[in-house]
């Protein structure tokens, strides 16, 4: 099992861009989101394996993101304690999207060996996002 977290703010997977070039239509993807995904994999790289992982994964996600300043201290006081929880956008798929992507060819070989994903959305003074990767065993359901 591997696991680890990335801190600072997380940063959602954005909708890919476009633009057109020699006469085709080329889609990209923004620069905050290369620039996010360019610093987990960084944040990563004292916990990556010596080889991308090859079998089914489960991975664990969980976002904390920063508690709003307009909140109250009664609303800041129950953000803390995970009783209020962000039900705002962006969705939780979208960072997931970031995350799968980020760690392709660094953690595992594609994200398509992930078969099972468990996530959540907190609040918190420090955000960050707390990952786990666990490699299903061959007799082992997940």
């Amino acid at each position: 099992m591997i696991k680890f977290t990335i801190y600072g703010n997380p940063v959602p997977k954005g909708r890919p861009k476009f633009t057109v070039r020699g006469g085709y239509a080329m889609a990209y993807t923004s620069k905050k989101t290369r620039n996010a995904m360019q610093d987990m994999r960084m944040q990563s790289i004292p916990f990556k394996p010596d080889k991308p992982l090859e079998g089914a994964i489960i991975l664990t996600v969980t976002i904390y993101r920063s508690i709003p300043k307009s909140f109250s201290k009664k609303k800041i006081e129950m953000a803390e304690n995970g009783i209020l929880r962000p039900i705002t956008r962006p969705d939780v798929s979208n960072y997931l999207k970031g995350i799968e992507d980020a760690f392709n060819k660094i953690m595992w070989n594609d994200d398509s060996q992930i078969v099972r994903i468990i996530a959540g959305k907190y609040y918190s003074n420090r955000p960050r996002i707390e990952i786990e990767i666990q490699e299903v065993m061959e007799n082992e359901k997940s």
